[in-house]
């Protein structure tokens, strides 16, 4: 594939590769560059929301030849309209801010762990190019439903502890909240009420597929089954009110799409994960971590393993949290104390519940149908289209492991009804 459809000049590749070597203890050695190629990142699509390619970049230095990856995201060249509807929600611009200016801010108080990629070059709003993390050891663990072990979610609990404890600590040596030392970086870009906005189709959507899909199962019957269709829409549109930034409980940098392709672990010779590192920081948003931690523990578990880990996995989390501060000399009990952090997890429960439901739909999707979805240009166009509502519903007739799952989510859900 050549590279000249990312239309990187010679100085671009330069800027890429003396920013990669700024990370090794090399970095002041001469090289030239021999040649590049490009690559898909992977046979298969590894998200909905851009291009993804390996930039493969040969240079000769001290007599020798090496090879350097690089992982680049950039806008569809062959889709307009998921184009159009990337610019209109801002994806690039904010995912480019947030790793450039606020992450790698946060990155430096918690050397020890990496918990997202390095941004080497952004080409105004349609293409990013980061270190590749496969070459650093780190890969998407791949389980039926994206749902992970308890010891791969104790690993992404501690990357968004650091992350989150590092935002306050940034707040905390600044002086000021992250939306005045970066103003409008974190303004939302997901859920959002702009009558104009493709967004709100898309949640709309979402409303259609779940009345559909409550309306075709057996699982729910009479007066029970009316009610929720009744309560259904207003129950989904409550995230409008969680996505705004907490009067009540402190805010800091939240992910904010934390399904299982935007999760990679590092893992040891036994299979174990040592290291977790977050991708995608598209969605981010200025609210307290529970959301995210929510967000997390319903997205990547079982219903099983949240009734029997649930309280565990929050020790674990705070652990990590109170570390991170006190190894930054701030006192975790000025920023969350323990019973202000359970209080905020338990507020932003159904948060985590509803944001899950909304997107379970398209990212536990079943291979065969996400082919279906990826083989029409109109199917991957936004969110959730009309043509994708209908790929849905017919999963969850034909696929019992993902009817059951979305079942399990809803039953949770619609506890609130």
């Amino acid at each position: 594939m050549d590279t000249n459809r990312l239309n990187l000049s010679d100085s671009d590749l330069r800027q890429i590769v003396n920013d990669h070597f700024t990370t090794c203890e090399s970095a002041d050695q001469a090289y030239r560059i021999v040649q590049t190629a490009l690559e898909p990142f992977s046979p298969c699509p590894e998200g909905f929301l851009a291009d993804h390619y390996a930039l493969k970049v040969t240079i000769e230095r001290n007599g020798q030849t090496e090879l350097l990856s690089f992982f680049v995201k950039c806008l569809p060249t062959e889709n307009p309209v998921l184009r159009s509807y990337l610019e209109e929600i801002g994806s690039f611009r904010k995912e480019s801010s947030v790793l450039q200016r606020i992450v790698g801010s946060i990155q430096r108080h918690c050397p020890w762990r990496t918990v997202a990629p390095r941004v080497h070059l952004a080409v105004e709003e349609q293409l990013l190019v980061m270190n590749n993390l496969k070459s650093d050891g780190y890969s998407v663990v791949k389980r039926e439903g994206g749902l992970l072990e308890v010891v791969f979610v104790q690993q992404a609990l501690e990357t968004l502890a650091n992350l989150h404890a590092c935002s306050f600590v940034l707040e905390q040596k600044q002086g000021k909240r992250l939306p005045e030392l970066f103003p409008a970086v974190l303004n939302e870009n997901a859920w959002v009420q702009t009558s104009t906005s493709t967004r709100v189709k898309d949640v709309a959507n979402v409303i259609k597929l779940y009345t559909e899909l409550v309306k075709i199962c057996d699982h729910w019957h009479g007066p029970r089954k009316q009610t929720i269709l009744e309560r259904l829409a207003p129950l989904i549109r409550k995230i409008y009110t969680y996505v705004e930034p907490s009067h009540e409980f402190r805010n800091c940098l939240n992910h904010g799409d934390l399904w299982c392709n935007n999760i990679m672990f590092k893992c040891d010779d036994q299979g174990q994960p040592i290291g977790c590192a977050l991708v995608d920081y598209q969605l981010s948003r200025y609210v307290p971590p529970a959301y995210d931690i929510n967000l997390l523990l319903y997205l990547t578990t079982s219903r099983q393993l949240r009734d029997e880990n649930l309280t565990a996995l929050l020790d674990h989390y705070y652990k990590c949290f109170v570390d991170t501060l006190e190894r930054n000399q701030v006192n975790a009990s000025e920023i969350y104390p323990r019973e202000t952090f359970l209080r905020c997890c338990e507020h932003y429960r159904l948060a985590g519940l509803i944001h899950s439901t909304i997107i379970s739909g398209e990212v536990t999707l079943p291979s065969k149908f996400l082919e279906e979805i990826f083989g029409d240009l109109q199917s991957t166009a936004s969110f959730m289209p009309d043509t994708k509502v209908w790929i849905c519903v017919k999963a969850f007739q034909a696929d019992e492991r993902y009817r059951n799952h979305l079942i399990e989510l809803l039953d949770e859900l619609f506890a609130y009804v």
